[in-house]
């Protein structure tokens, strides 16, 4: 008994080094009541004191029995003089929906949640994944082909969603808690859902572990040493990573635009790391090998002018050298500017709101466009078309905007969103070049001219290469030569 108290109490205080809880600031034990979560609430109870512990229960209603499970851990709780707070899930699993994720998904967020709500922050999330789960982990992402991320297996401390989460148990083989809470006497519930091995994790702990713990049973003794360094080494890989992929961006204040170039320039080995860094930094769940070899495809390494895919809830965009990432809910913000409409009367005022589309700035100038005539005039906003002209110079000709935004760089969904100011049907104004420069506009001295600021418009602010008072050509992003390939 004192050899098994002792290795869990060890293996709890090493994990709370630097921790003070207190009742202001508690531990949060994720306790399902199963043997393992037990054993963690009892030793954490013995070695902090009951009142700077709070036992936290997510209760899925997945099960019949759930209820009681609750009213279980409630009583468990109570007896250890411990804080207890059952959490519910709320709603029934979507259809379709893997469920074991599901649950997953709902648990750990009504936990983070609970950590950050509790009256004063808990000091940290505690979980009682042991070594079993560790090595059940590490076979499933061999068998899902996972990269060193998925191979590295569960960490013994991490921050998730602004909370500490520890494991304190992952070098302690299920056994050793087993007979902890045997020699302990305590009581602890078991879900039947364990027992069904058609659910791989179920099928691993009941045929796979035992088998190797009789073939390999120094296994789980070495392993936690192993993944200390898959550990080690996923750091030089990352620190690696994240100097591709800042020399790659495409500019420091556009975090999610890379430059393919920059990217075709590394090792295959360096592309794959930089594309998951990438991936990792926008908020991305990391791809498959096959998935990743599918985004080097597209992205990097085809020729046509531009590519789109999915992934994670974002849309991987490449036109010509320059790959985008955005959500594809903020995607959708990029939109054509429904309908044209008719701006009230300028009176003067220093600038013009377009509805959904920015601003114009209205600025003093030497020689400019009359104000008197600009008041006396309906001004009409629309989405800019492609055979729309603008003359971006007084010496130069008129063009169409289809022609200036290919000069420009400016990639295709974005155009759509790209206001147009109108006199009479005429182009006064096309975002982002300015306003036209024909001299036939009314002009005095001295006079104003326009300038447009994207915001407020309905564009990704990280799709936005123009500066926001004044279109600046050789701020646009990506620069490319006149007369580049034409979609």
């Amino acid at each position: 008994m004192a050899r098994s108290r002792n290795s869990v109490d060890d293996a709890l205080r090493a994990a709370l080094s630097g921790l003070s809880p207190s009742p202001a600031q508690p531990l949060a034990i994720a306790f399902s009541g199963g043997l393992d979560s037990s054993v963690l609430l009892h030793a954490a109870a013995r070695q902090v004191g009951a009142a700077s512990v709070i036992a936290l229960h997510v209760h899925h209603g997945l099960q019949p029995a759930a209820g009681s499970w609750a009213a279980h851990c409630a009583d468990q709780a109570a007896r250890l003089a411990v804080r207890f707070d059952c959490l519910r899930v709320p709603g029934p699993v979507p259809r379709g929906a893997n469920v074991e994720g599901w649950a997953r998904e709902q648990r750990y967020r009504l936990l983070y949640a609970a950590c950050r709500d509790t009256q004063a922050q808990a000091q940290a999330l505690l979980t009682a994944h042991h070594a079993d789960d560790q090595l059940e982990t590490l076979l499933l992402a061999l068998a899902r082909g996972s990269g060193l991320d998925g191979l590295c297996g569960m960490a013994p401390r991490d921050v998730r969603e602004g909370v500490l989460l520890l494991r304190p148990l992952l070098d302690l083989p299920r056994a050793m808690l087993r007979d902890e809470a045997q020699q302990t006497g305590l009581q602890w519930i078991e879900d039947p859902s364990n027992a069904d091995v058609r659910l791989r994790r179920n099928a691993l702990r009941h045929q796979v572990l035992p088998a190797l713990a009789q073939a390999l049973p120094e296994l789980n003794e070495h392993l936690p040493e192993v993944l200390a360094q898959l550990r080690q080494a996923r750091e030089v890989v990352h620190a690696q990573a994240s100097a591709d992929l800042t020399a790659a961006r495409c500019a420091p204040q556009h975090l999610n635009a890379i430059d393919r170039r920059a990217v075709q320039r590394l090792p295959d080995a360096r592309i794959s790391m930089l594309l998951r860094a990438w991936l990792r930094a926008i908020g991305c769940g990391m791809p498959t090998v096959a998935r990743l070899a599918q985004m080097r495809t597209q992205l990097i390494d085809a020729g046509g002018p531009q590519a789109e895919l999915r992934h994670d809830g974002h849309l991987l965009r490449r036109y010509r050298d320059c790959v985008f990432a955005q959500q594809e809910a903020a995607s959708s913000a990029n939109r054509l500017l429904a309908l044209s409409c008719s701006l009230p009367p300028w009176q003067g005022a220093p600038h013009i709101e377009l509805p959904g589309a920015g601003s114009l700035y209205v600025q003093e100038a030497p020689q400019g466009l009359s104000p008197e005539w600009l008041r006396a005039q309906t001004l009409s906003l629309r989405a800019g078309s492609g055979s729309d002209r603008l003359r971006t110079h007084p010496s130069g000709r008129a063009r169409t905007l289809r022609n200036l935004w290919q000069e420009a760089g400016i990639p295709p969904w974005v155009r759509p969103a790209l206001p147009v100011l109108c006199v009479q049907g005429r182009v006064l104004m096309a975002a982002p070049f300015g306003m036209d420069c024909s001299s036939d506009w009314p002009s005095s001295s001295p006079g104003i001219r326009l300038q447009w600021s994207p915001e407020g418009a309905q564009i990704d602010p990280e799709l936005t290469w123009f500066e926001s008072r004044a279109f600046d050509p050789d701020a646009m992003l990506p620069r490319l030569k006149p007369g580049a390939a034409i979609e």
